[in-house]
C-alpha cells in the first residue's frame, strides 16, 4: 500500500509510533526506510494477481458489503494482514465455480419479511 494508506490503517487501529504519535506519510517513510523495505509502486498489486473488495465487487457483480459476507462465511477466500487493513483477494478466486455460485446467490437473495405469519409464494 502507499505510505498515505498505511498510516491511515495504523491510526484506524489506534497503533501509535514509539513516541506516541499519530501516524503520517512521512513517519511510515521513515520506518520503511530505516528496515528496507520497499516502497509500493503502482501496479504491484496486479503483478501479484490481487484485487481489492471494490474491484471482486465489480467483478462478481455484487456490492462491496456482499463481498465481506462472503469472505466471513468463507465462501471466498481472502487474507487481511491485520485488523483494519485492505482485503487481499486473488483474482483467481474470483473465476471459481463455488465463488461465483455463492455470488449469484446472494446477488438475488431477497430479504425476509418481518411478518412470520406471511405464507411464501411459490411460483
Amino acid at each position: 500500500m502507499p505510505d498515505s494508506t498505511i498510516a491511515a490503517v495504523l491510526n484506524r487501529a489506534s497503533k501509535s509510533t514509539g513516541r506516541g504519535n499519530s501516524w503520517t506519510r512521512v513517519r511510515v517513510r521513515s520506518l520503511r526506510n530505516q528496515h528496507a523495505i520497499a516502497a509500493y509502486r503502482e501496479g504491484e498489486r496486479a503483478q501479484r494477481g490481487e484485487v481489492t473488495l471494490d474491484e471482486a465487487a465489480t467483478a462478481l457483480k455484487v456490492s462491496p458489503s456482499t463481498v465481506r459476507r462472503l469472505i466471513e462465511e468463507q465462501s471466498l477466500p481472502a487474507q487481511q494482514l491485520c485488523k483494519g487493513a485492505p482485503w487481499m483477494i486473488k483474482a483467481v478466486d474470483l473465476e471459481h465455480p463455488d465463488v461465483k455460485r455463492a455470488a449469484h446467490a446472494r446477488r438475488f437473495r431477497r430479504p425476509s419479511s418481518g411478518d412470520p405469519g406471511q405464507k411464501e409464494l411459490q411460483l
